[in-house]
Parts: structure tokens; C-alpha cells; sequence
């Protein structure tokens, strides 16, 4: 009976072919998900960039348009005939704030080139998802890589805050290829039973370059030589060129038998299973694929069909909500201390932790009843927040709370978006999906900076919005144990 009603929530279990022939995980998962997983530093380096480059400083004005002799000595004070500002940048040498004078008037550029930064990673998400999904896994990867890299190492010498902040938007969307495409790389080349603990554990870089990022900041207190230093480390991913395979489930669901084959025969052969029968099983896989697909491919239309319409309304809705609160949640953490270095570090650290909960939590209750329920308690912590005094230690704790459960979400959402679409275009999904997270997340400091007319409304939102992305779960199926979809025709019939 128990059997039986689980059927009915998660749908049947279908057999993994390709896992059946290479095992669930061994020591070529391994090496695949130990090598791309690193790709992940530079996206916390490139995304938390901006706490160093664009902190609060002091100015002053020291030239007047009628050449008053008056100096207004670091009252941060903004003047309309103030034709000249100086600046104190400590504890940093020069920030592109006292570079190009983005203060006063100018002020809004600041959060601008972060702005683009998101939108970038908005675009990209677009763009790298359809590639990967029409040429490859593989050669869209190394595209990525390839432009961050040298995006990387153009961005500290910009002559202009124009230059600058194209060169950053540009650097987002190569961000977004290889945090899209190396995440589903590592989803389709493990088995079921791993999914869970990889997914969560895929994330941790991320947080690592999120709480590096001070260290860069502390030994490189200039906007260039700091912006420098972060462009050599990823040096390491041109390792890539040599080590990364093409995802065989992709080559299968294309139709290219025989080059799956040669890859899987090696993979099976490093994990010491046997090979006998993976010329005659690859056929069979592909086969029940191209049966199954239809004729034409597949595109971004495709995620709106009946089948699947009810998940990329929710999925977007959610991901939408991730974007804006993580990044909401993690501004407002960096603003309870005043040193820089120590906040930074430790919103990063905190959300360690939550990460590895997550493994537990998706693996025995299940994605909905995690994601739902951590969504609602960040949501809580941030309206208890409104109602409590207003003491540094309340604050601190309810912020910690909700910034781990939002990293419970954000972990936990990228495994069950990915299981919830067909290998056709579950680089599309996900590309899709990371799209509207970047929507979240740049309205999240247009909503945190309202305080200062609305003290009431970033409460009002960052409390319950989470709370309403946590219904649209209860439209979604469980995804726990099944076997992840290859067409469109496959989740068709569920």
C-alpha cells in the first residue's frame, strides 16, 4: 500500500539505462564533479565583487563653482555648485567610487554596474542555456570559461567607468554559462541515488568564493590590483581543454550513439564495470529516445506546453523569489558590522552549514516539503524582525537564520528544477530559471535601500513573499528517486 501511494505522488520509476552501464557514482563521477565543480569559485568572486568595489566611503567637497575658498571636511555632504570631491576610501586605496566620482549625482552608477553585472548573468542564462542544449555541454563550457577568463583580466585595466561596466556585463553572462551548463553536467552524470548529496555539495565553491573574496580585498586594497588578483585563479580552468567530456546523455538524446559509447566504455572502464554490452544498450537508450522525440527540436516554446506549463510558472515564480531574497537576505547580514572583511566572511560561512542540512533534508523529506518549508521559515524570520526590538543580537540571529534557510532553498531548488524537465531542455529550464533569479536579484537593493522612506517595506516584502513562493510548490510533483526524463514525450505521459 505505502509502495503504491508513493507511486502515485513521484510517478513510476523508470530504470537508468546509462547508470546501469557506468554504476551510480565512482571514480569518474568523481573526477568530472570534483574538477567542474570548481568552476563555481569565480561565480561567488565575480557576483560578490561588488561589497569591495563599490563600499561606503567618506567625501568631501573642496572646489566650489565661484571658487569659495570653504572646504567641507568628510561630511559626505553633496553640494550643486561642488565642481571637485576628494575622497577617504579607508580602509581601501581607491575604490570606483573615488575613480570615477560616483557619489552625489553620480551616486546611482554604483549600484548600476551591478545591475548590469545581474543582467548579464540574466542574458547569459539565456543564451548559454539554448547553446548547450543545440551544440553541447561541452563546447558551450569551454566558451564560457574562455571569455571569463579573459573578460577577467580586461576588467582591471578599463579606462572608463563605460568600459568597466560593459566588460562586467559581459563577464556576468560567461558567469551564467558555466554556473548553468556545469551544474547540469554533474546532474547528468550521476545516478539517482546521488543526486541529493552532489546537487548540495555542488554549491559549496560557491560559498568559498563568496567568503574569499575578503581575503582579496584585504591584500588588495585598490579597485585594479584587487579586480587583478581575482582574474588569476581562474587560470586553473583551462585545464577543461584536456579533461572535460562531452555528457553522454546529451550525445544520446541527440542521436550520437557512437561517440557515447566511446565515452561511457572509459568511464565504465575506470569505474571497473564491465563494457560488453554497452555498444548493444546505447543503441536501445537512443533508440527509446528518438522514438519517443519529436521531429522538429527542441526550443524555449517548448517549456510553456501543456505538460509542462504548470512547472515553468512555478519554477520561475521561485526562482524569482531565491534571487531576491538571497540577495536581499546576504545585504542586509553585511550591514550589521561595520568591518567589511569580517561581515563578508561570514554571511559566506554561515550558509556552509545550510548547504549539508540540505543533503539531509531533500534526501529523506523529500524537495517540496524542504523547499516549502524553509521558503515559509526565512519568511518568518524576517517578519519577526519587524515586530521584535530591535537589539543587535536579535537582529544578527533571525538574519542568520534567514539566510541559511534561503541557502536551503537555493541549494535544493537547482536538484528539483533539474529533475522536473526532459534532458531535451533541461538546459533551457535551467537557463530560464536562472533568468528570473537574476530578475530577483536586481530588484533586491532597490527594495533594501527603500528603507530610508518606507522603514516598514523590506520587511513587509522579504518576509512574505518567501512565505507565497513556498505554495507554489504543492503544484509541483515530487521528483525524489525518480529517474530523470530524456524527452519531451516522457513527462507527456506522467
Amino acid at each position: 500500500m505505502v509502495q503504491r501511494i508513493a507511486t502515485q505522488i513521484t510517478g513510476p520509476k523508470k530504470e537508468d539505462g546509462l547508470a546501469n552501464l557506468i554504476g551510480q557514482f565512482g571514480r569518474w563521477q568523481f573526477l568530472i564533479f570534483a574538477t567542474v565543480s570548481l568552476v563555481k569559485l569565480s561565480s561567488g568572486w565575480v557576483q560578490m565583487a561588488i561589497l569591495f568595489l563599490t563600499p561606503k566611503i567618506q567625501f568631501w567637497c573642496v572646489e566650489f563653482k565661484n571658487a569659495s575658498t570653504v572646504i567641507i571636511a568628510e561630511n559626505s555632504t553633496c553640494y550643486a555648485d561642488c565642481v571637485r570631491y576628494e575622497y577617504d576610501a579607508a580602509p581601501f586605496d581607491n575604490t570606483i567610487v573615488s575613480e570615477w566620482d560616483l557619489v552625489c549625482q553620480r551616486g546611482w552608477l554604483a549600484s548600476f554596474t551591478q545591475m548590469v553585472l545581474q543582467f548579464g548573468v540574466l542574458l547569459g542564462s539565456i543564451v548559454m542555456g539554448f547553446l548547450s542544449d543545440r551544440y553541447g555541454r561541452k563546447y558551450t563550457f569551454l566558451f564560457s570559461t574562455t571569455t571569463l577568463i579573459v573578460l577577467g583580466f580586461g576588467i582591471p585595466f578599463s579606462p572608463d567607468y563605460t568600459t568597466f561596466t560593459v566588460l562586467r556585463f559581459l563577464q556576468g553572462a560567461a558567469t551564467s554559462g558555466t554556473m548553468v551548463i556545469s551544474f547540469v553536467i554533474v546532474m547528468e552524470t550521476v545516478g539517482t541515488e546521488y543526486r541529493e548529496i552532489l546537487g548540495c555539495l555542488f554549491q559549496i565553491p560557491f560559498i568559498i568564493g563568496h567568503m574569499t573574496t575578503p581575503l582579496f580585498a584585504y591584500y588588495f586594497r585598490s579597485w585594479n590590483t584587487y579586480s587583478l588578483a581575482m582574474a588569476v585563479p581562474p587560470l586553473i580552468y583551462t585545464m577543461y581543454f584536456f579533461s572535460l567530456t562531452e555528457s553522454p546523455r546529451w550525445l544520446l538524446s541527440v542521436g550520437r550513439v557512437d561517440d557515447a559509447a566511446k565515452i561511457v566504455k572509459r568511464a565504465a572502464e575506470f569505474n571497473g564495470l564491465p563494457t560488453s554490452k554497452v555498444d548493444d544498450s546505447l543503441k536501445q537508450i537512443s533508440e527509446e529516445i528518438r522514438a519517443k522525440s519529436t521531429a522538429t527540436r527542441a526550443n524555449y516554446a517548448d517549456l510553456m506546453r501543456p505538460s509542462l506549463r504548470v512547472k515553468t510558472i512555478c519554477c520561475c515564480i521561485m526562482w524569482t523569489i531565491v534571487g531576491l531574497t538571497f540577495y536581499g537576505f546576504n545585504q542586509y547580514i553585511s550591514q550589521t558590522s561595520p568591518d567589511p572583511f569580517i561581515t563578508v566572511a561570514a554571511a559566506g560561512a554561515i550558509q556552509i552549514p545550510s548547504n549539508l542540512l540540505a543533503i539531509w533534508f531533500i534526501k529523506y523529506f523529500g524537495r517540496k516539503l524542504t523547499i516549502s518549508v524553509a521558503f515559509t521559515l526565512g519568511g518568518l524570520c524576517v517578519l519577526l524582525l519587524g515586530v521584535l526590538p530591535n537589539d543587535h543580537t536579535t537582529t544578527l540571529t533571525l538574519g542568520t537564520l534567514g539566510v541559511s534557510c534561503v541557502s536551503i532553498v537555493a541549494s535544493s531548488i537547482y536538484i528539483y528544477t533539474s529533475e522536473l524537465y526532459p534532458t531535451v531542455v533541461r538546459n533551457m529550464s535551467m537557463g530560464a530559471c536562472s533568468m528570473c533569479m537574476r530578475i530577483g536579484s536586481m530588484i533586491a537593493p532597490f527594495i533594501s535601500n527603500s528603507s530610508a522612506t518606507l522603514p516598514w517595506l523590506p520587511t513587509a516584502i522579504f518576509g512574505l513573499v518567501p512565505i507565497a513562493a513556498s505554495l507554489m510548490c504543492l503544484f509541483l510533483p515530487e521528483t525524489k528517486g525518480t529517474t530523470l526524463p530524456d524527452s519531451l514525450e516522457d513527462v507527456d505521459k506522467q
